[in-house]
């Protein structure tokens, strides 16, 4: 079995987010599949099946679980395939525990892979926190150091996000999730994941930070599965432009600077089909309040291959686990 390093949401290596990518063709069950995510003790690690029609199916790992659906272990695994030879044109379908995503595939003029969009859907709001000064404790401020007029939100396009909004760069510097502090109703118990950000600014990108320690993440330098409920919150509270038709609105972001690792993400918000519901990745969600977003979200980004190797046969034992 072979595997390749992927710096995701990068231009340039040692940059973005790394991502392990095992190109395991179904040889490993899950339990072997969760050993070999805590043995590269990355963010994520995407084992690929290749499909016969052309797309593949995709297990994502933290180093503490499987997630039904994930942003940069999508991307990092369009990008593999496409070198391979597996993602021809400008689509390619992937299959994950969450069901099938879209992505769209940019390329430049010499046909070379230059950015993946990830079909997130329509996110949905979960709920509104009105604890503000809890909520600002559990992350290391006090109330004054969230935005004044923005709400703390829950969202989610598979996985949910806490989304916490706040007033300046100095804030979100300082902020440190405290796990023990997050309330239980709040969030999902079991994806106690926290996105702090600083809305966009004229001619600056959203600013970004993710906590994730309940997923075995103690900071993620580039989430893209919390970039698609950022982008429809944008749009709800009037943030960015909303699309119209045959007009997408376009905003970028920036994650993992206070980690040395900066990512850059492109957000696509557009008007839904007439037939889009909720985002098809988002299980046990869709109709919990009926608070399904105005937009649909892709989220867009660029990857760069820094190794490659083998998984040596010694280390996977007979029935698929790691040894």
């Amino acid at each position: 079995m072979t595997y390749e390093i992927w710096d995701v949401f990068a231009d340039a290596p040692l940059r973005g987010n790394p991502l392990a990518v095992v190109r395991d063709g179904g040889a490993l069950d899950a339990a072997g599949r969760q050993a070999w995510a805590r043995e590269f003790a990355l963010s994520e690690t995407v084992f690929v099946r290749e499909d016969e029609d052309g797309g593949a199916r995709l297990a994502i790992h933290t180093p503490q679980r499987e997630l039904p659906m994930a942003g940069h272990p999508t991307i990092g695994a369009a990008f593999s395939l496409d070198r391979a030879g597996r993602a021809a044109g400008d689509l390619l379908r992937v299959h994950a525990r969450a069901g099938t995503i879209a992505v769209r595939l940019d390329r430049d003029a010499d046909g070379r892979l230059s950015r993946a969009w990830m079909d997130q859907g329509r996110p949905v709001r979960l709920a509104r926190v009105a604890a503000r000064e809890r909520v600002a404790g559990a992350l290391g401020l006090d109330k004054v150091d969230l935005h004044p007029s923005l709400p703390i939100e829950a969202w989610s396009a598979g996985n949910p996000f806490l989304l916490v909004p706040l007033r300046n760069e100095e804030a979100l510097a300082r902020a440190w999730l405290r796990l023990e502090a997050l309330d239980p109703g709040w969030i999902d118990p079991e994806h106690r994941a926290v996105l702090a950000f600083l809305p966009p600014a004229p001619g600056a990108p959203v600013r970004a930070r993710m906590f994730g320690e309940a997923l075995g993440v103690v900071e993620d330098p580039g989430t893209g599965s919390a970039h698609g409920p950022l982008g429809a919150y944008l749009v709800r509270h009037a943030r960015t432009a909303a699309p119209t038709e045959g007009r997408p609105t376009l905003v970028e972001a920036l994650q993992g600077v206070e980690m040395g690792r900066p990512s850059r993400l492109s957000l696509r918000m557009r008007r839904p089909g007439p037939d889009q519901g909720a985002a098809s990745a988002t299980p046990g969600h869709a109709g919990t309040d009926g608070d399904v977003a105005e937009v649909a979200v892709e989220v867009g980004g660029h990857a760069v291959r820094i190794a490659a190797g083998t998984l040596l046969p010694d280390s996977v034992l007979p029935d698929g686990s790691g040894a």
